[in-house]
């Protein structure tokens, strides 16, 4: 006499439980939540990047063209400064807060970033086309005088 088995269809690995799908559900759904987020931060992240990179880069350039065109003996005007400006930045007027005896205005270059707005302060002079007589913001430049004249 022969003896044939029959299993029962539950008991085949090829049905799999319900418990399992469940478990692999939520394990597929932290790691689409966690890559998500990851990839929100890192977009906002970037944006505050290029905020900040723009405004060192807007700050360098407007520097170096003011101490290039004073080699020269003349002045940065403000009507020269568009090409400088990297980026879209908010632009406000105001009254020169500091350096007011040497300043009678100021332009604030702002840029804004997720987590960080970044500035750049334009001082100008008087006239019709005034000329940039300071300008503050993130990567001020160091003189090379003034280097050597602190190592002394």
């Amino acid at each position: 006499m022969s003896t044939i088995s029959f299993d029962a269809p539950e008991a085949h690995t090829a049905y799999p439980s319900r418990k399992h799908l469940t478990a692999n559900f939520y394990h597929t759904g932290t790691k689409i939540t966690v890559w998500t987020l990851g990839l929100t931060a890192f977009c906002l992240a970037m944006v505050d990047f290029y905020a900040q990179t723009h405004a060192n880069e807007t700050g360098i350039a407007l520097q170096s063209a003011q101490n290039e065109k004073l080699e020269v003996n003349e002045d940065l005007r403000i009507s020269d400064i568009e090409k400088y400006i990297v980026g879209s930045p908010v632009v406000q007027t105001r009254p020169a807060d500091k350096h007011t005896n040497m300043c009678k205005e100021m332009k604030e270059y702002t840029w804004k970033g997720f987590f960080k707005n970044y500035s750049i302060s334009v001082y100008l002079g008087l006239g019709i086309d005034p000329s940039v007589d300071y300008v503050h913001g993130p990567g001020d430049l160091v003189q090379e005088s003034d280097q050597k004249s602190s190592s002394l």
